[in-house]
């Protein structure tokens, strides 16, 4: 059985799998004794720019144990450049909170900029990235009864909401709730027409779409699922996209 062990075990799992996995480490910033870490590794002439990230919300801990799953299989695709922060709030995983230690969201903090682990990962992010293809959020919801997930796709391109949600089938049911967060949602899929703006701060989907365009896709796995199903659903989506 998958157990979650403390912040300091998975960094350095992580930072391992990483490196034999032919990633380039990098620390963007420090909260208290933990890294804030950055994994990058240059692909080929047919692969797309691809970004993903987990553990913004301390609360959600299938993100960054799916992505270390992934990186010790040495399963992400060659082709691809990729720029991945595993552990992005350390301290709120640390405390299995959703805030970071000062008690801020931090998947709200991208226009106020409150938190140093959001005033450091956007240097990192402003001076590391261009554009993007693909980008990637993984998340949990307490709240819901399956797997659903938002789409910022504004260029009209092929997306893949289809493909991801038919990957997850096979480990979790998908949410058949119409509104989800406020927002309307049909077979597990939230997309809006236009960028959303929201009164309590912008999550960091919004200011990636902003920023570095591409196709921006926030998953989201029902926490009261047990662990091991929400990680290999997390899996299974990454790889569906890649």
């Amino acid at each position: 059985m998958i157990k979650r062990v403390n912040a300091d075990q998975l960094l350095r799992q992580l930072e391992s799998a990483a490196k034999a996995a032919g990633f380039q480490v990098e620390t963007y910033g420090r909260i208290g004794s933990w890294p804030l870490q950055a994994y990058t590794r240059e692909g080929d002439a047919t692969g797309r720019q691809v970004y993903l990230s987990a553990g913004i919300h301390g609360d959600e801990p299938a993100g960054p144990l799916a992505l270390l799953d992934l990186l010790e299989a040495k399963q992400l695709p060659n082709q691809h450049h990729y720029a991945i922060c595993p552990l992005m709030n350390p301290a709120g995983y640390e405390a299995d909170t959703r805030e970071n230690h000062e008690g801020i969201d931090l998947n709200r903090d991208y226009r106020d900029f409150r938190s140093e682990e959001i005033r450091s990962h956007c240097r990192w992010a402003t001076t590391r990235l261009d554009s993007l293809d693909t980008c990637l959020h993984l998340h949990e919801d307490w709240e819901s009864k399956g797997f659903y997930l938002y789409e910022l796709n504004f260029g009209k391109q092929p997306g893949y909401a289809n493909t991801i949600l038919q990957s997850t089938l096979a480990y979790l049911p998908t949410e058949t709730a119409a509104e989800i967060d406020g927002r309307a949602a049909a077979n597990g899929l939230i997309c809006p027409e236009r960028l959303p703006q929201l009164e309590e701060g912008h999550p960091e989907a919004i200011y990636f779409q902003q920023k570095f365009g591409g196709l921006n896709y926030t998953l989201e796995t029902p926490s009261s699922f047990p662990l091991e199903l929400r990680i290999a659903a997390l899996k299974a989506a990454v790889l569906a996209v890649l």
